[in-house]
């Protein structure tokens, strides 16, 4: 299967999400239902830093936290998980997380949380991407958005 291309109107951005990965979410998708679920984007920038590959989504961190209507993300792991991409050239891209059976739209939370990792220096990520699948295994739906400089720009998926 091809890999999921999104871009915003403008063309400024462009996410290459890949297949595997995209899979690998619906499977978390799938075991969690009708749970939250959620996790890390890791990927890399292509020469131009013009397109964010995404090619990992690891599992949820063990001390996550799943609900019906809610999903905070743990850190157990993360630090190793991250410095093993980094040996491999591959970095910290953004969140993910499903909405079990809802819209992939963004709450105001997500939004707010958003901005806040793109303010925050320490995680050297200025243009975090959020994605986030909806619906379930008869009717996914999948929204992403890149957050920079307090604000949110959409993408759409173009193939």
């Amino acid at each position: 299967m091809d890999n999921l291309i999104f871009q915003d109107k403008c063309e400024t951005f462009t996410i290459n999400l890949e297949y595997n990965a995209y899979e690998q979410m619906l499977q978390y998708c799938v075991k969690s239902n009708p749970n939250e679920t959620g996790g890390i984007l890791i990927g890399n920038y292509s020469t131009n830093q013009g397109i964010a590959n995404i090619i990992q989504t690891p599992p949820p961190p063990l001390n996550s936290k799943h609900a019906k209507y809610n999903f905070s993300r743990g850190t157990k792991g993360l630090k190793e998980t991250l410095d093993i991409a980094w040996k491999n050239g591959q970095y910290y891209l953004g969140e993910w997380h499903y909405h079990p059976n809802a819209p992939a739209d963004p709450s105001y939370t997500d939004i707010k949380q958003m901005i806040t990792f793109s303010n925050d220096k320490k995680l050297k990520c200025p243009e975090p991407i959020l994605l986030i699948i909806g619906g379930n295994l008869n009717n996914w739906k999948i929204s992403i958005s890149i957050f920079s400089n307090k604000e949110r720009t959409i993408l759409e998926c173009k193939r």
